[in-house]
């Protein structure tokens, strides 16, 4: 049976090396991998001096782009010869991450982490040190290396 490997994507340029390190752990212990991407939920609002506008065509539209992405990595990794499934959600990124790393029973989150430092993480907070305060399945936590 093989082992399940979340790996949460959030666009960044940094991804493409977490999606590496999570190929190569997949490829050692006969590994699925499961990409998540967490759009926020202010995905389809614009702010302007009068005030917030929500305009769900624009959320669509986001959802969709990003659900294209997603099927590129899927592509990608699957060339490498590993099985991989996508998942898209909407809401607070850290939160359903936990969750849907618990409703799939994974065996590892493999997270990246850019490293900001604890004043940073204790007023604004980062999804990788949310997970690691929430979850129990074991994480391989990949930094950004400058």
């Amino acid at each position: 049976m093989s082992q399940k490997i979340l790996v949460p994507i959030d666009f960044s340029d940094f991804n493409q090396m977490v999606i590496t390190k999570a190929i190569d752990h997949a490829k050692l212990i006969n590994g699925e991998i499961y990409l998540i991407h967490v759009a926020t939920l202010d995905i389809g609002v614009i702010v302007s001096e009068t005030g917030f506008t929500y305009l769900p065509e624009l959320e669509q539209t986001a959802l969709n782009e990003e659900a294209e992405q997603m099927g590129k990595l899927k592509t990608e990794i699957e060339a490498k010869g590993i099985k991989c499934e996508t998942i898209v959600k909407q809401g607070i990124p850290a939160d359903i991450i936990v969750q849907e790393a618990k409703d799939l029973a994974v065996d590892l989150i493999v997270i990246g982490s850019l490293g900001h430092n604890s004043l940073y993480n204790m007023f604004i907070g980062s999804v990788a040190s949310d997970v690691i305060k929430h979850s129990s399945i074991p994480l391989l936590v990949i930094p950004k290396v400058n």
